[in-house]
């Protein structure tokens, strides 16, 4: 109790002698006893570190917007309160003009990352500031640019290019690169369009970087720099890659007076978000492909995709960032998997053949696997069943020696290249709340591995209903339910394999959001010309 209660004392301490001090500057002294803090108060109990976040709160000075942004990103790091990022994002958006473009942009990133990671956090209220701020961002990059917002005419657009703009281009084993390679193959192969395919780099990179407590850096293959072509299952797709950390006004500058003169038909965003991306949606109609397919991205595209129904929240939602349900096109997010290369046995891992193999999967396990999601694991294990973590989990060893029943029936194996050879030799996959995971999921009902996840984020849109389950009490019950029921497990195992089926299947599902796109471009040319008619007959009417 003691070694927190002097960090807070020193923190607070460093806060006021910062303001009487400093304007608008950060002292490492801050940066230092800040992130001290954080870590010795993360593992006590919520109304304690509520207590603290109040105390810190309230010393905020906003007359130095650099420091806000740091201490109150400590808080977030103690406590992931709502309320506490809702006014975040309101100084933000009240005080953005102190921060420089790309510092917006970077900011923007960094929220976005915190967003995706901590569902507690993505309430509407959250994403409704993220939202306009986000918003405010983009339109002070369009002024900054001197950018024309008038959208080219349909009857001057080239009808066979299409422009597919991601903000991350790594490898065959990230699902975005993924998702954006396979929509290029479908445009080129099924839809006869020429594409261009560009790699804008803006995903948290560096550029504009501040103070930021466990700020997250993008990954950017540097190898793929003097390519200009990509060849994805046999399909040669033409490829830019920005050559400035971005946002770079004059390569953007560049890039949208030659996307103006180009003309495209469609300019199809993978995630939706970004600077550059969005600015060339003004220019032709265009279309987010949600990486997240259970929720509304964040996202200026004229239309963006949904992989589940709309519901009534979702339009509340919607009404209040001044979009509607028709910007919203409904469709089945699909994946393409890594072939596989090998087959190995249980035995191969360190696991006895008999053990019913649990398997959790996730490039973040470190915040996806929660205490609670622990504490449900060390009631539920029992028998010859066996968990085993794959991807990235660096506080593995630390965090399980509170649970020992855990610990006992465990390992961590590491990210793996080749993950369908490992689902294969799984019982069940376990998927923590979270919002990510969607693609894992698959590889396992791929193989015949029933998914068991809550009611919430990607997986349980994949999967789909029948592998939902309220809260991590049921789930513990499905568990021993898939552990004891072999009839059960059959037929959820032969269920997961045929679902697999509409997942995999891109071709039909990414040109049916694309047919849905243009007829509803349609409808709007159609409209447009009934307006104008009825106001050239007004302007005759008025002149006889």
């Amino acid at each position: 109790m003691l070694g927190f209660g002097n960090e807070v004392a020193k923190v607070l301490s460093v806060m006021r002698r910062e303001k009487k001090r400093y304007k608008n500057y950060l002292p490492e002294e801050a940066i230092y006893t800040g992130r001290a803090m954080a870590e010795q108060t993360q593992y006590l109990w919520k109304d304690v570190r509520k207590k603290i976040v109040n105390l810190i709160e309230e010393e905020i000075s906003y007359d130095s917007p650099y420091a806000t942004v740091w201490w109150y990103t400590v808080l977030l790091e103690i406590d992931k309160e709502p309320a506490v990022l809702f006014r975040f994002l309101r100084f933000l958006r009240q005080y953005r003009d102190a921060f420089s473009l790309n510092t917006q942009c970077y900011l923007y990133y960094q929220l976005s990352n915190i967003l995706f990671r901590y569902s507690e956090l993505n309430n509407e209220d959250n994403k409704v500031e993220f939202q306009l701020f986000y918003q405010e961002v983009l339109e002070e990059f369009a002024r900054e640019l001197s950018l024309v917002q008038e959208e080219i005419g349909s009857e001057k657009r080239n009808q066979n290019l299409v422009l597919v703009v991601t903000e991350q281009f790594i490898s065959d084993k990230h699902g975005p690169t993924k998702t954006a390679m396979d929509r290029c193959k479908i445009l080129i192969e099924k839809m006869g369009k020429e594409v261009i395919l560009i790699n804008s780099r803006e995903m948290l990179n560096m550029e504009g970087r501040i103070p930021f407590c466990s700020a997250d850096i993008g990954n950017h293959d540097l190898s793929k720099e003097k390519e200009r072509t990509q060849f994805w299952k046999g399909t040669e797709i033409p490829y830019y890659r920005c050559k400035s950390d971005s946002p770079d006004l004059e390569e953007m500058k560049d890039i949208i007076e030659k996307v103006r003169a180009m003309m495209p038909v469609w300019i199809i965003l993978i995630g939706g978000g970004g600077i550059l991306g969005p600015l060339l949606g003004q220019l032709a109609p265009s279309v987010a492909i949600g990486t997240v397919p259970s929720e509304l991205g964040v996202t200026c595209a004229k239309y963006q995709t949904l992989g589940r129904k709309i519901t009534e929240k979702d339009i509340h939602y919607l009404k209040r960032i001044g979009r509607t349900e028709k910007n919203i096109i409904e469709g089945i997010f699909t994946s393409s998997l890594k072939e596989q290369k090998e087959h190995i046995t249980k035995g191969d891992l360190g696991v006895s053949e008999d053990s019913f193999l649990i398997s959790v999967v996730g490039g973040r396990l470190d915040t996806e696997v929660t205490d609670a999601f622990l504490e449900m694991l060390e009631k539920t294990l029992q028998g010859n069943m066996y968990v085993g973590f794959w991807g990235g989990f660096s506080e593995y060893e630390m965090r399980i020696k509170k649970y020992p029943n855990v610990q006992k029936r465990s390992s961590y194996f590491g990210f793996c290249e080749d993950i369908l050879s490992r689902m294969e030799v799984c019982s069940l996959y376990l998927n923590p709340t979270r919002k990510g995971g969607g693609t894992s999921c698959v590889e396992a009902m791929f193989q015949r591995v029933p998914v068991l996840t809550v009611n919430y984020g990607d997986v349980s849109v994949n999967a789909g209903e029948e592998f939902c389950v309220r809260d991590y009490q049921e789930m513990s019950e499905k568990i021993l339910k898939y552990y004891s029921d072999k009839e059960y497990y059959l037929r959820m195992s032969e269920k997961a394999k045929k679902r697999t089926e509409t997942l995999l299947d891109t071709e039909t599902e990414f040109v049916k959001i694309m047919e849905e796109a243009e007829h509803r471009e349609q409808k709007d040319r159609e409209r447009s010309r009934q307006n104008a008619g009825m106001e050239a007959g007004k302007s005759s009417g008025s002149e006889y």
